[in-house]
């Protein structure tokens, strides 16, 4: 069926098949427009028993037809109005004339948002020419807007922010929430730039996100002064600073600059200030308004929520790829107290594990694949969580051999005994894999080496992928007793371990002369028990 689709003011003649057609910003749509609210693929319109129908692909800002949103396909004929966001589809009936714009819709958004390389600079603004208004929380605002505002412009900022509540909470990972958020924003406030800035773990305040009503037509730097004023200063700011600017006259400033108002608002959760929105507009759009100001604090209200929500879930998902869940907690409660980050690099007191399965490689010769996965997954899964249940900390898989340490992020007085328990454990576990092991899996033995001492632990790697990881001559050493000391079925722990837990199940090696080591080593064997838990007394 050929049918034509006017899609946010261009004609598109399509012909619908059952597969149909999808509309949206992404690759992947069939029709792309570059709208700020449309999702990547928003919606898709498709042949269903002859008819046109019109279903929303689970679009972030939703799909209306004729206002109705839809929650399923519906049929669609000519002269409907679909909404997807702010952008209008409308099916065109063959000798028609084009539907017009709806009249107060931004139809001129821009292509895709994005990172920026936007520049900041220190532009000073005239503060007693300028509105300054105090952070107030959302409940706060809310209130004020119930007793201060007529009752239909009260009920029209709870719409406005319960639809964007529920944008937001919809959106899936801190990329697709920023646009969201940005376009909410930039689609109740007239503007020509609006940037989303964080700060970073120095206090800097970095755009991650930056809108424009025409993409290339202002490259001027936005006044880093203001941002860090309504941020440090927990302050919306209202400004002409363009007009202020005391290096140009008036006149100059404006053609320079293109801008005669600025509009800024800080993202607060309880009492942590970590960014701002920040948008521009110029002369021919008037300037912002109070009512502007107060719309943009409490929509920078709702999206701090939000950011902060995103952000928490992302360090989360992070942390639990190294630490057990009860770690996860304890870290991400005392890092609420702390300006620092909790993975900031750090020196501290630890004990490092290294874990081999001996001969691993040439028992894997000439087995599947799938199998050999199977049985190191079997095999990690079971000592991983030894690991985790004494407040270990995952650092990495290596081949066949494990690396894990404890007492940091989160600092463990008992981190030598914990390690020395889990190396005992996991031992213990093997065994039980081996008996239990199916018919032709080889049987596994490990080597573990363990050594106590400082370190340092942090976030180490380049700006695309970090890693949380310990580094030093305590961790050299540890990795040392495993490959050059321990044998297989052997626990081996270096001398200031042995002082940690006490030598009550220790037995005493002969002297080693380690790569890497300058002096001679005489390290420990940890007499585990073959069958039960054996534990290290606690010398406390």
């Amino acid at each position: 069926m050929k049918l034509t689709l006017q899609v946010d003011g261009a004609l598109y003649p399509v012909t619908l098949t059952e597969d149909g057609v999808t509309i949206g910003r992404g690759d992947q749509a069939t029709i792309r427009i570059q709208a700020n609210a449309v999702s990547r693929v928003h919606a898709r319109i498709f042949l269903k028993d002859g008819q046109p129908h019109v279903m929303d692909m689970k679009s972030l800002n939703g799909t209306s037809l004729n206002g109705v949103t839809l929650s399923g396909p519906e049929p669609l004929h000519p002269g409907d109005t679909v909404l997807l966001g702010e952008a209008m589809v409308v099916w065109v009936p063959e000798g028609a004339p084009a539907a017009p714009p709806v009249p107060g819709l931004n139809m001129t958004l821009a292509p895709k948002a994005g990172i920026s390389r936007i520049s900041l600079e220190d532009r000073a603004f005239d503060a007693s020419g300028s509105i300054l208004v105090p952070h107030a929380s959302l409940e706060a605002m809310l209130a004020q807007a119930s007793g201060q505002h007529p009752a239909g412009e009260a009920v029209t900022l709870f719409q406005r922010l319960a639809s964007m509540a529920g944008t937001l909470l919809r959106a899936a990972g801190l990329t697709e929430l920023l646009e969201s958020v940005m376009g909410l924003v930039t689609a109740q406030i007239p503007c020509q730039r609006g940037f989303i800035l964080l700060a970073d773990a120095g206090g800097e305040l970095v755009p991650e996100l930056v809108w424009e009503e025409q993409p290339g037509l202002h490259a001027n730097p936005i006044s880093r002064t203001i941002a860090h004023t309504a941020m440090k200063d927990r302050v919306a700011i209202l400004t002409t600073d363009a007009r202020m600017d005391p290096r140009f006259s008036a006149g100059e400033s404006i053609k320079i600059h293109g801008i005669t108002s600025a509009l800024c608002a800080p993202l607060i959760v309880e009492d942590q200030a970590f960014g701002v929105i920040y948008l521009e507009t110029s002369l021919s759009k008037g300037g912002f308004k109070r009512e502007d100001e107060h719309l943009l604090s409490a929509m920078a209200n709702f999206a701090a929520v939000g950011i902060q929500r995103e952000r928490e879930a992302k360090f989360r998902q992070r942390l639990e790829r190294y630490h057990s869940p009860a770690v996860v907690d304890q870290i991400l409660k005392s890092s609420q107290n702390k300006e620092a980050p909790a993975l900031q690099a750090q020196r501290c007191q630890i004990s490092v594990l290294f874990a081999d399965i001996s001969g691993f490689t040439r028992m894997s010769e000439g087995m599947e694949p799938l199998v050999l996965a199977g049985i190191l997954n079997r095999t990690f899964e079971a000592m991983t969580d030894q690991i985790f249940s004494r407040g270990g900390t995952l650092d990495k898989y290596i081949g066949d051999a494990i690396m894990a340490f404890f007492g940091a992020p989160s600092p463990d007085p008992d981190h030598a005994r914990h390690a020395v328990e889990a190396a005992t454990a996991m031992q213990q576990i093997l065994q039980a894999l081996n008996a239990a092991r199916p018919e032709g899996y080889p049987e596994l033995k490990m080597r573990i080496g363990i050594n106590s001492g400082e370190a340092f632990a942090g976030d180490i790697g380049c700006e695309k992928r970090m890693d949380y990881t310990v580094m030093g001559s305590t961790v050299n050493l540890a990795s040392r007793l495993e490959s050059s000391v321990a044998k297989p079925g052997q626990i081996v722990v270096g001398p200031r371990t042995a002082d940690l837990v006490g030598r009550d199940r220790l037995r005493q090696l002969e002297g080693f002369a380690l790569k890497g080591i300058e002096q001679e080593v005489r390290p420990f064997e940890v007499l585990w028990a073959p069958e039960g838990t054996a534990t290290i007394p606690d010398r406390g």
